[in-house]
């Protein structure tokens, strides 16, 4: 599949589907309309984003022999080859540090508690009761977790450790078998945990002698008045079961603005507050990423070489070829990638006009060249990565398509009045814009108006009104229109 011609495909099916119920009779809203839906007003570019590969660091084995891990981990995670992003918060975990990681969706974030967890069992295989308190926004995610758990633990026969959720769904005697023989791990919600601190007979879950971590997965969800109220049941809890609790947090999206620097800091300190314990900027863990393309960077000369020349023919579009090919390196790190204090950051995705745009600026190239070789260097890689999926750059394509909305107009004749699509109340000369509406037999345009009889006055009926005086008599909402000699 070419994803562009499957893209453009989909843009045209949404502008036919709108167009054919759009008739409209204006000589000048007509083309007005048109020469918008012409320049993508409701489907802007798509925007390319490459996704660039965690760095990998430690095996399994390795961390086994550092001491890191506890032996009896290589049961539970066979072969392994961790992230960096992984092994740091293994590291974190045994010097007893709180961390949060803030790598992107898919980069194994639920490893960096679940490994400690597991090998925290296994160095006090004698300990009986909840020794790790899992917080998570919902019950969808923690039956997911639970899930993840048992794909570890299945791969030991017998295993001691045992994993449990306690939403509020489960039937009166799961919930007595978890409060009569408290698992390890405890998969909750914050709602449930609240309700665990003001009830009785749920104490042995969180005044637990033994409970050592506390995991708030998501942790972008705790803000506003939602986060001050698990900031305190945080502290309820740490004041309940007395104990130094090892706090960590997830998530994928805390903080983008600034640099990397600023960024960890305003995530440390969000943190700091949530759990009431120091978090520092270092133990903020955020992604390390690596390219996939390993040749250098092209010079001007490799650019314009590539361009003037084409890419190579279908045949010998092989994986190796476009690892060597300059523009490759190029594509990304500047759709993919970008170094940020010696580290490399996650590019924000483009057009890949824009993308295009650049490199003819670079190159002094013609931007339409630069635009047709771009999208076959993509293709390129699709091509490549459909054969052997560590090959290549992976990329996706985001399209966003806006549902529409009104055209609105100044109360004049049409030949004077002024028109836009964008939602607003005036315009220039403190002129009042209405939304138009059509007939849909002959397309005549109406204006859609409040009008108040008592003062002999109509103003705009906007699409986002808040209907504060529909229900008062001298108030009528309706249509009308100007210059119908009929």
């Amino acid at each position: 599949m070419n994803i562009f011609s499957f893209r453009d495909e989909i843009s045209e099916d949404c502008r036919n589907y709108i167009e054919s119920f759009l008739k409209i009779q204006d000589p000048k809203v007509e083309p007005f309309v048109k020469t918008k839906l012409d320049k993508g007003y409701l489907w802007k570019d798509p925007l390319i984003q490459i996704n660039p590969p965690y760095k990998r660091s430690a095996t399994i084995s390795q961390l086994i022999q550092e001491n890191i891990l506890h032996r009896d981990c290589a049961s539970y995670f066979p072969s392994y080859h961790f992230y960096e992003h992984q092994e740091k918060a293994f590291r974190l975990a045994q010097q007893l540090l709180p961390f949060i990681v803030t790598t992107g969706t898919g980069s194994g974030k639920s490893l960096t508690y679940v490994v400690p967890i597991i090998e925290d069992l296994l160095r006090n295989p004698q300990l009986q009761g909840v020794r790790a308190i899992l917080v998570y926004p919902m019950n969808a995610l923690i039956n997911s977790q639970e899930k993840e758990f048992e794909k570890f633990l299945e791969k030991v026969p017998n295993t001691p450790i045992r994993v449990a959720k306690y939403t509020g769904q489960e039937s009166l005697a799961e919930k007595s078998a978890i409060q009569n023989n408290p698992p390890h791990i405890l998969l909750t919600n914050y709602v449930m945990l609240e309700l665990m601190l003001t009830r009785s007979h749920e104490e042995k879950l969180v005044e637990s002698p033994i409970l050592k971590f506390l995991v708030l997965d998501e942790l972008h969800t705790y803000r506003g008045r939602q986060g001050a109220d698990v900031a305190l049941v945080i502290r309820k809890l740490k004041q309940r079961c007395r104990q130094d609790l090892l706090c960590i947090g997830t998530s994928a999206t805390m903080s983008t603005e600034g640099n990397r620097s600023s960024r960890n800091q305003t995530v440390a300190e969000v943190a700091s507050k949530l759990f009431g314990v120091e978090i520092k900027p270092a133990q903020v863990i955020d992604e390390t990423l690596e390219k996939s393309i390993s040749r250098p960077y092209p010079t001007l000369g490799e650019l314009q070489e590539s361009l003037n020349q084409g890419l190579p023919p279908q045949a010998e579009q092989t994986a190796l070829a476009l690892r060597e090919y300059p523009l490759s390196a190029w594509i990304e790190m500047n759709f993919g990638l970008r170094e940020e204090d010696g580290h490399l950051s996650r590019q924000t995705p483009i057009a890949l006009s824009t993308g295009a745009a650049k490199l003819s600026q670079e190159t002094g190239i013609d931007e339409s060249i630069c635009l047709d070789t771009l999208r076959e260097m993509f293709l390129w890689s699709a091509q490549v990565r459909r054969k052997d999926i560590n090959k290549g750059f992976p990329f996706r394509l985001h399209q966003f398509i806006s549902q529409g909305g009104s055209v609105y107009a100044t109360l004049e004749s049409s030949q004077k009045r002024q028109l836009t699509l964008d939602g607003q109340y005036k315009i220039t000369g403190n002129r009042l814009l209405f939304p138009l509406v059509f007939c849909r037999d002959c397309g005549q345009d109406y204006y859609v108006v409040r009008y108040d009889s008592e003062q002999q006055t109509i103003t705009p009926l906007l699409p986002t009104a808040i209907d504060q005086q529909a229900d008062l008599e001298d108030i009528q909402d309706g249509y009308i229109t100007l210059d119908e000699p009929d």
